[in-house]
């Protein structure tokens, strides 16, 4: 130390790109991060003469895939689907996949749980089958309100003279009691 409390010593402040590249890998997540890259130095090589290739032949790529579009612009007339695909918006469509794709990654977990559960039998699918028409043809064939009041007592007497309503609402039941044994 100096007689005024100073260092004697001068502190070095990198003043170069040398050490500034010392001063980053003092860092633990930057010497971590290159500490991976060279575990994959193989695969990161392979990577970047493919992707050397794919530039260097990008215009004979380009080539091709025109030629290719071309005559298959040329074949719509003979497949009917082919015209279709013309007025596709491809920014469109590549805007809605991305959409799409950051969605199916959020719900992968729940997608994986059901596919993994009951739901996929083939008796738990006839189930949600006949629910499904039995909600569409409910709502087909739901009666107009009744004029006046109608009580619920009375509606729900009314009701359970039906033996398809009594056999819906005993499965209901049942449904309930097994749901409850798992929650």
């Amino acid at each position: 130390m100096g007689a005024n409390g100073q260092a004697t010593t001068p502190v070095l402040e990198p003043s170069g790109p040398a050490d500034a590249v010392r001063a980053r890998l003092d860092d633990p997540r930057v010497a971590e991060a290159l500490d991976t890259l060279l575990d994959h130095a193989d695969l990161l090589a392979v990577l970047v003469s493919g992707l050397d290739g794919f530039v260097r032949r990008g215009d004979d790529i380009t080539a091709n895939l025109n030629m290719a579009l071309g005559e298959l612009g040329a074949q719509s007339g003979q497949v009917p689907a082919l015209a279709s695909l013309k007025q596709v918006d491809l920014g469109q469509l590549s805007t809605s996949l991305a959409v799409l794709t950051g969605g199916l990654v959020k719900a992968t977990p729940a997608i994986n749980t059901l596919l993994n559960s009951a739901l996929t039998d083939q008796q738990s699918a006839e189930v949600v089958s006949a629910l499904g028409e039995a909600l569409v043809s409910a709502r087909a064939s739901v009666p107009a309100p009744p004029t006046g009041m109608r009580g619920l007592w009375k509606t729900l007497r009314a009701a359970s003279k039906d033996p398809d309503v009594t056999r819906g609402l005993a499965y209901l039941i049942e449904v309930a009691r097994q749901f409850g044994k798992k929650v």
